[in-house]
């Protein structure tokens, strides 16, 4: 009797390992995000795009560009490359969870000073020119990823530029982002 009862439970535990190893995950690499709360609020479009390197971290380049005038004179466009480390991440295909980034910013846009030198004190000349400028920084968040691919990521941070060449001494990064996870 021992015997057979050894066999089924036997059995019964192989083919349910068996059956534990047909659930299809969601293994893909590449992930594109659209920062929602960005686009609504400034009139800013921002694009990100990831590439999972494992179940614990990932690289990625974040491209943004003003959509509004008034705000080019903090920033017109801006090319951030990052990597990401994942924490708290319990799901096997992993990059998900608690996060945290490191992030360079190239950064432009368009700068106004007003010329009160010039000989006609009453119509102060404004002069108008572009910065350029490179920054460093950190960013942290909590990315969420359903099983089909979809993505929903909060996150927080920010950064120093580091030339001096625009009227901002730092930059703001973060924003409620949406996007899908394939190939």
């Amino acid at each position: 009797m021992k015997k057979i009862f050894t066999v089924i439970a036997t059995l019964i535990f192989s083919l349910s390992y068996a059956q534990e190893e047909n659930i299809v995950r969601n293994e893909n690499k590449h992930e594109f995000r659209l920062d929602a709360l960005e686009i609504l609020a400034i009139p800013n479009l921002e694009i990100n795009y990831e590439y999972i390197l494992n179940k614990y971290s990932g690289a990625g380049i974040a491209a943004s560009v003003s959509l509004d005038n008034d705000y080019k004179e903090y920033q017109a466009y801006s090319i951030s490359p990052y990597y990401r480390q994942y924490f708290l991440n319990k799901k096997d295909f992993g990059a998900r969870g608690m996060f945290v980034e490191g992030l360079l910013r190239f950064a432009g846009g368009e700068v106004e000073t007003n010329d009160f030198n010039s000989p006609t004190p009453v119509n102060n000349t404004t002069n108008e020119g572009n910065w350029f400028d490179i920054g460093v920084g950190l960013v942290v968040g909590q990315k969420w990823v359903s099983d089909n691919g979809f993505v929903f990521e909060v996150s927080l941070g920010g950064g120093r530029y580091l030339l001096d060449e625009s009227n901002n001494e730092g930059f703001f990064r973060g924003g409620v982002l949406i996007g899908y996870r394939f190939f």
